[in-house]
């Protein structure tokens, strides 16, 4: 199955649900989805997704539904689509149909987690320099003060003057070895 039709074979599972979606809206309210009102859904509670005000907001009409369902089988086709184009031997129309089926609620979820992944990455970073940080002032035998300044190594001062036949550590050095203590700059 190539892409393209598995795209199509994926629109018509976007179109499942957003039937299904239609039935359950005609079932519960009685009467057309474009036309619920927020104040006509029973039982009317404030959710914490709603500003004030807007629980009283007028239906969105024919026109702003149609639209929403156009972009909910883009949608579909369209991860379907990639997925088919990406696994061209594992999709069949019954994996094209399930993928359309869970696009949007797929599409919906990843969006939620980029922020975390996002935020999760800096801060691997940063915990990765702080570590690097933290196993040079092992190295060196010294603990960090609570008052020490910014830029500053941990037990010298800017002033302070290497003393004649103490080692010093060559921080260039250190900083260009990988883990495996083999050396070398990547």
């Amino acid at each position: 199955m190539d892409w393209f039709m598995a795209a199509l074979v994926g629109t018509a599972g976007g179109a499942s649900i957003e039937a299904v979606d239609v039935v359950k809206s005609i079932k519960w309210h009685r009467q057309m989805p474009w036309n619920v009102q927020s104040d006509t859904i029973d039982p009317p509670r404030r959710r914490p997704d709603v500003r004030p005000g807007e629980e009283h907001l007028p239906a969105p009409g024919w026109k702003a539904y149609c639209v929403a369902g156009v972009l909910r089988l883009f949608v579909s086709g369209a991860l379907t689509g990639v997925v088919a184009a990406s696994f061209p031997q594992n999709t069949s129309p019954l994996v094209a149909f399930l993928i359309g089926l869970g696009a949007l609620s797929a599409v919906q979820q990843v969006s939620t987690l980029v922020p975390l992944m996002i935020k999760s990455a800096g801060r691997a970073a940063l915990g990765g320099v702080v570590e690097e940080a933290q196993q040079v002032l092992q190295q060196q035998g010294q603990q960090p003060g609570p008052g020490q300044p910014n830029g500053v190594l941990p037990g010298r001062r800017q002033t302070d003057s290497p003393v004649a036949g103490t080692p010093q550590p060559e921080t260039a050095v250190s900083a260009q070895q990988d883990l495996t203590g083999e050396g070398g700059a990547a």
